[in-house]
C-alpha cells in the first residue's frame, strides 16, 4: 500500500492498494484549518508562496482555468512563463483549437511562450507512456474539476476528482518543486470555486459557457469552446485512412 498526501497543508491524503494487478486509489479529505471568504487573489499567493522561485511556469494548455492563473500573474506582477504542448499526430498539429487561443493570450499580455512538441502516436505506439505510467501504477496526467457535477444524473459534490491525483505524487518522486493544479491546491480555493458556481448557476447550460461567466467574476476573459484537444481525431484518422498518410 502507498500513502502520501498532497495539496497545500496536505488537505488532501491518497491511499494506493496494490493487489494483483488491480489498483484500488481512494483519498480522503482531512480536516485542515481555513478562512474561509478570501479573495482569489489572497489564495493563489498562498499556494505560489508555498512554492517559492524567482518566477512560475504554468502549463497553459490554452484553457480558461490555466489563463486565470496567468492573469493572477500578470496583475500581481510575478513573473510567469507560459508553457504549452504542441500534439501531433503524423507530423500534423491535433490541439489547434486550444494553440489559437494560448498563443493570442500570450502575444496581447507580453507573456513568454515556450512551446513542447508530442508526437503522440510515436509516444503511444513505441510504448514511451509505459515509462512514465508503470513507475507510478496509474496515469499521470493534468487538470482538474473541484466544482459540483451538475451535468450527471446523481448531481455530486467532488471537491477534488479521484483520477486527478497522480501528478502530485509523479512531481514529488521526481523532485519537481510545483502545483498538480491550482484550482484546487488548498481546501481555500476549493471551497471558492464551488461557491463560485452555486451562486452563478444556471440550470442546463452548457459548461463551457458557465465557466467562462463563473471566472469573469475573479477577471475578463474570453469566452471558448470546450476543448480536450484531441477532438479531431476522429477526422484526422479518416484522412489518413483516405489518403493513405
Amino acid at each position: 500500500m502507498i500513502e502520501w498526501n498532497t495539496g497545500l497543508n496536505g488537505f488532501r491524503k491518497c491511499t494506493l492498494e496494490l493487489n494483483d494487478n488491480v489498483h484500488n486509489f481512494t483519498k480522503t479529505l482531512n480536516d485542515v484549518p481555513f478562512i474561509p471568504n478570501r479573495s482569489i487573489t489572497e489564495i493563489f499567493n498562498d499556494h505560489l508562496e508555498a512554492n517559492t522561485s524567482k518566477y512560475v511556469e504554468v502549463l497553459y494548455s490554452g484553457g480558461l482555468d490555466s489563463e486565470i492563473v496567468l492573469l493572477h500573474c500578470i496583475e500581481n506582477n510575478i513573473p510567469v512563463i507560459a508553457i504549452t504542448m504542441v500534439i501531433k499526430i503524423k507530423r500534423m498539429i491535433v490541439n489547434t483549437h486550444d494553440l489559437y487561443y494560448a498563443e493570442k493570450f500570450c502575444r496581447e499580455n507580453n507573456i513568454v511562450h515556450k512551446l513542447i512538441d508530442l508526437n503522440a502516436d510515436v509516444f503511444f505506439e513505441n510504448g514511451t507512456y509505459l515509462d512514465y505510467l508503470t513507475p507510478n501504477y496509474f496515469p499521470v496526467i493534468g487538470g482538474d474539476w473541484p466544482l459540483c457535477h451538475v451535468n450527471k444524473e446523481n448531481r455530486i459534490l467532488s471537491p477534488a476528482r479521484l483520477e486527478f491525483s497522480s501528478y502530485d505524487r509523479c512531481m514529488k518522486d521526481k523532485n519537481i518543486n510545483g502545483i498538480g493544479n491550482m484550482i484546487g491546491h488548498s481546501i481555500d480555493s476549493v471551497c471558492y470555486f464551488i461557491n463560485l458556481q452555486i451562486n452563478s448557476y444556471q440550470c442546463k447550460e452548457d459548461v463551457s459557457i458557465m465557466k467562462a461567466r463563473m471566472y469573469n467574476h475573479i477577471n475578463n476573459v474570453e469566452p471558448r469552446l470546450r476543448s480536450y484537444g484531441w477532438e479531431e481525431i476522429i477526422t484526422l484518422n479518416f484522412i489518413l485512412s483516405v489518403y493513405k498518410i
